[in-house]
């Protein structure tokens, strides 16, 4: 009967004033265990964001983004874009899978995690992971030419002439693949030419 004063003080006194790691641990298993998600969410929000000794913790961060993305998705852009210390590449695996379909955020994800690259290889890997969801999953061609050109890297330029030929854009992809100085797919784009009389 006393549950509900129970958490509310839990997660508005007892949690924000702890010091001690293990408290916290042990209350977000319970939050979990007893499917108490929408608690677990305020609980980290104020844990998190509302300053405290957890408050750059990785583990709790990845924590509230990856609760949100299950059960609250509206709150997921804010969450990415106000917390710096989570496991931005997994977390965007998820973002956009089938199940979750968070494509906007899987891009502002990678982005972000991009910019902090600590190697050019993994900036790369970041913006062509950017530049699939753009043309796979949101089919936004036009803001993928613009992210090309804006990190202008081989790899990127690659992936985005891939699926200007799919979307029959020779004349884009032509030129993509060129931007990219990549020529391993002459034959698709001589056939796609072909398919719709651009001779030329």
């Amino acid at each position: 009967p006393t549950r509900r004063a129970l958490i509310d003080q839990v997660v508005q006194t007892a949690l924000p004033e702890t010091k001690n790691p293990d408290e916290v641990s042990a209350t977000v298993k319970a939050f979990m265990a007893n499917d108490l998600t929408s608690d677990l969410i305020e609980l980290l929000e104020r844990i998190i964001l509302q300053g405290s000794d957890f408050s750059k913790n990785k583990n709790l961060q990845n924590l509230l983004i990856l609760t949100a993305i299950k059960s609250d998705p509206p709150r997921v852009m804010e969450y990415i874009n106000r917390l710096d210390n989570f496991d931005g590449p997994e977390i965007a695996k998820i973002a956009v899978s089938a199940e979750y379909e968070l494509f906007e955020e899987g891009v502002v994800i990678y982005n972000k995690f991009a910019k902090r690259a600590e190697s050019e290889e993994e900036k790369t890997k970041l913006d062509v992971e950017a530049i699939t969801v753009l043309v796979n999953s949101l089919h936004s061609m036009d803001r993928a030419k613009d992210f090309a050109e804006r990190v202008n890297e081989a790899p990127v330029w690659s992936t985005l002439a891939t699926a200007q030929l799919g979307e029959a854009m020779v004349d884009e992809a032509i030129t993509s693949f060129v931007k990219a100085d990549d020529p391993s797919s002459w034959s698709d784009v001589v056939a796609k030419a072909e398919e719709v009389d651009a001779y030329d």
